[in-house]
């Protein structure tokens, strides 16, 4: 009853964001002969003087055209449309939550419901999680369909271990955007203070000496391309003691934060 009245006031963002995913997806897919000609004669990539935009220009401009659209693909869908458009459908998704629920005087009802407060997150998270995950599957799932148009692959197994990634990641800001919203009792207050993060989150990275600090180098062109181009087996995702396993670090992150969303609702009063 309570998934059900969730994924009623959250199916239309839900839908908002499958499409604005593929609307950002369609286009730089469907050009890249184009793009790639330019990339081609441009000598701009080779003159780039940020070490990471250097790296991606190398990339994408790879004398192999596969090889430089597979790593086209790393960069549009993953590093630019999942960092970006997933984490602020996880944010816009988790913040009112509770928060909402605080503000609209229904939490003490919510909390009155004939069902364990465990009971309740998970059917508010569940929905959500949903949500959030299941886009970023189908849009890449379309991707292979858009690269056939153009008469180029993408690696089925790799493409669906970064969407894998990506999902976690994405899932990883929802959960910490619940654990907000179980705390706090504004929705503005609870955005504001997850936007803070991420701003500072953006701003590490994009200061070189402090990238490795930044939660953003888990889920960056360097992260997925050698993923999208078979060189980072599944094994070194999940792995944390034999390879880096970001995903799983992923992962422990979210079940805590789930976890402490948890025991912040069940020492939530109205």
């Amino acid at each position: 009853m309570i998934a059900g009245k969730t994924w009623r006031e959250i199916r239309v963002m839900a839908l908002a964001y499958l499409v604005i995913l593929e609307l950002l997806c369609v286009p730089v897919l469907l050009l890249w002969p184009d793009i790639y000609a330019d990339l081609q004669r441009s000598t701009l990539m080779k003159n780039l003087g940020i070490d990471f935009l250097k790296r991606i220009g190398e990339g994408i401009s790879n004398r192999d055209e596969q090889i430089a659209y597979t790593n086209w693909c790393a960069v549009m869908l993953f590093f630019r449309s999942t960092n970006l458009v997933g984490t602020a459908a996880a944010v816009l998704l988790g913040t009112g939550l509770f928060a909402r629920e605080r503000e609209n005087s229904t939490f003490e009802f919510l909390l009155s419901r004939p069902v364990s407060r465990r009971s309740i997150l998970w059917q508010k998270w569940w929905p959500c999680a949903v949500s959030v995950v299941v886009p970023i599957y189908l849009v890449s799932a379309s991707a292979l369909f858009w690269s056939a148009r153009i008469e180029l692959e993408l690696p089925l197994w790799e493409l669906f271990l970064c969407s894998t990634h990506a999902a976690v990641f994405a899932l990883f800001f929802l959960t910490a955007t619940t654990w907000l919203s179980v705390q706090l009792r504004v929705q503005a207050h609870v955005a504001a203070a997850i936007g803070a993060v991420a701003i500072v989150q953006i701003g590490i990275y994009l200061t070189q000496r402090l990238r490795p600090y930044s939660l953003f180098r888990l889920v960056d062109f360097e992260w997925y391309s050698p993923i999208m181009n078979g060189n980072t087996p599944a094994w070194m995702m999940f792995d944390p003691v034999r390879g880096p396993g970001n995903t799983t670090w992923l992962l422990l992150a979210t079940v805590i934060l789930y976890l402490l969303a948890a025991r912040a609702l069940r020492r939530a009063e109205p």
